[in-house]
């Protein structure tokens, strides 16, 4: 969830100050970047909670390890691609980012089915996995570049609110009636 509101905040921002740039000129440059690289960390800690929490349905299986795996491991690659940026001071590794995105694509698509099929989360989790990035793309070339992350933020959040709601929710499977 505090992801979420630090996609939503670095797309407000990228919308106010200044849209993004390969080169960074100013301090709200590094500022949106250093919180686009914490809210790419913490949605790592929600897809490793949404594999927790699909390992215990019995109904993952492979594929759905898979799809967690290499999603993980994009969006881990786009981590660790914005912090070169920082470093840097501009946008660097751009094929590595570009591999971390197919990487993210590729694994939410077998994420999705699974979240789906696993009925873990709400169902809507995984039709917002599914519709989310493009939603994404339409919403940044309707009002603005960088207003994409505004969207994963949302997406990010709902399915957040999802995994804490579901971490809350009592074992239905441990529940017996004694027939006494």
């Amino acid at each position: 969830m505090v992801a979420a509101v630090l996609f939503v905040l670095a797309g407000i921002l990228n919308l106010l100050i200044a849209p993004p740039q390969r080169v960074f000129n100013s301090f709200s440059d590094y500022l949106i970047e250093v919180i686009l690289v914490v809210a790419f960390a913490l949605t790592l800690v929600a897809i490793a909670g949404l594999h927790t929490l699909h390992l215990q349905s019995g109904r993952y299986g492979r594929l759905g390890a898979a799809g967690s795996f290499v999603t993980f491991i994009g969006y881990a690659l786009i981590v660790l691609v914005a912090a070169a940026s920082i470093l840097i001071g501009g946008e660097a590794l751009f094929g590595v980012r570009l591999l971390g995105a197919l990487a993210v694509l590729i694994g939410s698509i077998l994420l999705r089915a699974i979240t789906l099929r696993a009925r873990v989360v709400p169902w809507w989790c995984g039709v917002l996995l599914i519709v989310g990035f493009l939603l994404g793309d339409i919403v940044d070339t309707l009002i603005g570049e960088g207003s994409e992350v505004m969207v994963l933020g949302i997406l990010w959040g709902l399915v957040g609110y999802a995994l804490l709601s579901s971490s809350r929710a009592p074992n239905r499977r441990s529940v017996r009636v004694s027939s006494v």
